[in-house]
């Protein structure tokens, strides 16, 4: 099992969401996982009709739970679809 595969199980990350990438940083007592939004389609937030893929926000980062002793982070570029509604909206991460 791949180490992206591994972390995709434990933190629920499901398509079409991917883990890309685990970096570890042992010195640091530092894990950090980017996930990427796989769809050229997304849901609306506002009224979940299924929207094109306006453009991607630059990267945010969150603080997740400890994964053993190491401080987890994870890492997105979250994009935002474009409604006939309720115009450009980030997609529910």
């Amino acid at each position: 099992m791949e180490l992206e595969e591994h972390y995709s199980q434990l933190l629920g990350v499901n398509s079409p969401w991917e883990i890309y990438d685990v970096e570890l940083k042992v010195d640091e007592s530092r894990l950090d996982i980017w996930i990427e939004y796989m769809n050229d389609k997304g849901a609306c937030p506002e009224c979940g009709a299924a929207c094109p893929r306006y453009d991607t926000r630059k990267e945010r980062t969150w603080r997740h739970l400890d994964t053993m002793q190491f401080a987890t982070y994870l890492h997105c570029n979250v994009p935002r679809v474009r409604c006939e509604k309720h115009d450009v909206k980030s997609i529910r991460v």
